[in-house]
C-alpha cells in the first residue's frame, strides 16, 4: 500500500469512528456538548479555587452544589412572578399600547402639538404581532425542548438527558486538560502552529467575551429590575430581567427594554416623574455598563469596529437566528484573524503580483 492510499485509509477510518461515536451518542450528544461548553467557561474559576489549595473534585462538587441551591431559590422565588407577569403583559399588551398612545396624544396636545397615531391600525398591528410572537416563542420553545430531549416520548430518557449534564460536567472538567490534549494529538504537526494561534485567539475571545457577556447580562438584569421596581413601574421586575438578558445581543437590551418600559410607563402615566424615572434608570445603568461593568468584565476582547459589529449581528441573525446573534461577535473576531492570514497568502500569489 503506497503512502498516499494509507493516509487516506487512516483518515477515513478516523472519521468513520468519529461518526459512529456521534451517531451512537444519539440524544446524549446535546448534554455532552453543553457540558463541555459549560466546563470550558467555568474552568478558570475552578483553577482559581485550586490555587487556594482546594482539590479539583471538591471545587467542582462545591460549584455544582452552589448552582443547585441558586437554581432552586431562583425557581422558587423569581420564576413564578416572571411567568405570571409575562402572561399578564402579553395578554394586556394591546390595551397597554392603546392607553400609552392615548396618553401621549393627550400630553402632546396639552403642549400645543397634535399627534395622530391612528390607534386602531397600530393596535391591530400589535395584536397580530403579539399572537405571532406567542406562536413563535411557543414553537421555538417546543423545538428547543424536542431537539434537546430528542427521545421525549420516553420520559425516562428525557430525565436521563437532564441528569447527564452535571454528570458529564463533573468528569469533563476533572479531565479537561487531558481531553483537549488528546484532541490536539490528532492534528497534523504541520498545521499545529497556525491552529494553535487560532486556538489561543478563540480561547481569548470566546471565553473572555461570552463569559463576560453572561456576567454583564445577569448584572444588568439585576440593576434594571431593581431600578424599575424602585420607581414602581408596573411589570418593572420582568422588563428589567428581559432588558438584561437580551443585552447579550449588543444594542438589543437598551432598545427593546427602554421601548417596553416607556410603553408601560405612558400607559400608566400619572405625571412626568414616572417617565423621567425610567429614563434615569436606563441612563444610570448604561453609564455603569459602559464605564465600569463591560470594561471590567469583558474589556476589549473583540476589537471590532461598530460597523463590523452591526454587520456581524445581521449576518448571524439571518443565518442562525437569536443564537447566531449571540455568537456573531466572537466568531467575527476569529474570522477577522483568519481573513487577515488569507489576505497575506493571497497577496503572495503570483496571480496577485503579476
Amino acid at each position: 500500500m503506497n503512502k498516499h492510499l494509507k493516509t487516506i485509509s487512516i483518515v477515513c477510518a478516523l472519521f468513520a469512528i468519529l461518526f459512529l461515536l456521534l451517531f451512537g451518542l444519539g440524544s446524549a450528544l446535546a448534554p455532552l456538548v453543553f457540558s463541555f461548553g459549560l466546563a470550558y467557561l467555568i474552568l478558570p474559576l475552578i483553577k482559581k479555587m485550586e490555587s487556594k489549595g482546594v482539590s479539583r473534585s471538591l471545587a467542582v462538587s462545591l460549584l455544582l452544589l452552589l448552582i443547585f441551591i441558586t437554581a432552586t431559590l431562583v425557581l422558587a422565588i423569581a420564576v413564578p412572578k416572571l411567568i405570571s407577569d409575562s402572561k399578564e403583559l402579553s395578554r394586556n399588551l394591546p390595551h397597554i399600547a392603546a392607553s400609552a398612545l392615548t396618553k401621549i396624544e393627550t400630553l402632546s396636545s396639552s403642549y400645543g402639538y397634535e399627534i395622530d397615531f391612528s390607534k386602531e391600525s397600530i393596535i391591530h398591528f400589535i395584536e397580530q404581532n403579539r399572537e405571532s410572537l406567542q406562536s413563535k416563542v411557543s414553537t421555538g420553545g417546543s423545538k428547543l425542548i424536542k431537539s434537546f430531549f430528542s427521545g421525549v416520548t420516553n420520559w425516562i430518557l428525557a430525565l436521563l438527558n437532564l441528569f447527564l449534564i452535571p454528570l458529564f460536567f463533573f468528569y469533563i472538567i476533572n479531565d479537561f486538560e487531558k481531553i483537549t490534549s488528546q484532541i490536539k494529538s490528532f492534528i497534523p504537526t504541520s498545521m499545529l502552529p497556525r491552529l494553535s494561534r487560532y486556538s489561543n485567539l478563540s480561547n481569548t475571545v470566546l471565553s473572555g467575551y461570552i463569559r463576560g457577556q453572561l456576567m454583564v447580562a445577569l448584572l444588568l438584569g439585576s440593576l434594571y429590575a431593581f431600578g424599575l421596581t424602585v420607581i414602581d413601574l408596573k411589570f418593572g421586575f420582568l422588563i428589567g430581567i428581559i432588558s438584561g438578558l437580551i443585552s447579550i445581543i449588543p444594542y438589543a437590551g437598551l432598545s427593546i427594554g427602554l421601548s417596553l418600559a416607556l410603553l408601560v410607563g405612558f400607559a400608566n402615566f400619572t405625571g412626568p416623574g414616572s417617565i423621567v424615572g425610567i429614563l434615569v434608570v436606563f441612563i444610570i445603568v448604561q453609564a455603569l455598563e459602559g464605564t465600569i461593568i463591560t470594561p471590567k468584565l469583558v474589556g476589549d476582547k473583540v476589537g471590532l469596529s461598530a460597523l463590523t459589529t452591526m454587520l456581524a449581528l445581521i449576518i448571524g441573525g439571518n443565518l442562525m437566528g437569536v443564537s447566531g446573534m449571540v455568537l456573531a461577535i466572537p466568531i467575527a473576531a476569529i474570522a477577522k484573524s483568519v481573513l487577515s492570514d488569507l489576505k497575506k497568502e493571497y497577496q503572495d500569489l503570483e496571480f496577485y503580483k503579476s
